[in-house]
């Protein structure tokens, strides 16, 4: 039986090595470089998830069997939005949901979506927004099946290097 719950700070750890995980996997498509290897180890770490954790801005929600964490998704209430949503009065980031590749395809996004917007209209937020990668469809037909709509782009930057994502929303309350 799969459990949705708060992060707390003893699943850092965890919470860390599933990121390296689901980040290496959609980014790194053409291999690993010094670059990439850099990210994640400086930000992916369990010290980082302690102090989200900790902090109380952004919420983790993790989906777990047996102790064993499949997934997860991050809810941040304090996000800047992108310019292409300046428009909105109300709107809350899921800044990252990330399930393990071997766990897709088994509703485990979808539910931890739906704890997600749960969450965010417990706070009277109107809108959810996201960012995902341009080319990873699976991604982009998760949540076009979850009833995002694309309202622009961001760049997502590393040294040297420029990522395009899609910026898409989904309304949660109605106005």
């Amino acid at each position: 039986m799969i459990i949705y719950r708060d992060a707390k700070a003893t699943d850092a750890l965890r919470l860390a090595a599933l990121s390296i995980e689901v980040w290496l996997s959609t980014y790194a498509k053409a291999g690993i470089s010094d670059v990439f290897a850099d990210y994640v180890l400086q930000r992916f770490t369990p010290l980082y998830f302690e102090q989200i954790i900790t902090e109380g801005a952004k919420q983790i929600i993790l989906a777990e069997q047996d102790d064993h964490l499949l997934g997860y998704i991050v809810i941040d209430y304090q996000a800047a939005l992108p310019e292409s949503l300046d428009a909105l009065t109300t709107a809350t980031e899921i800044s990252t949901l990330y399930v393990r590749a071997r766990h897709s395809g088994n509703g485990i996004g979808s539910a931890l979506m739906q704890q997600a917007r749960e969450a965010v209209i417990a706070r009277n937020v109107s809108h959810i927004w996201l960012s995902v990668l341009h080319d990873n469809y699976p991604a982009l037909n998760f949540y076009k099946q979850q009833g995002f709509q694309r309202q622009g782009t961001i760049w997502f930057e590393l040294p040297g290097e420029r990522h395009e994502n899609y910026v898409l929303t989904q309304v949660v309350l109605p106005a």
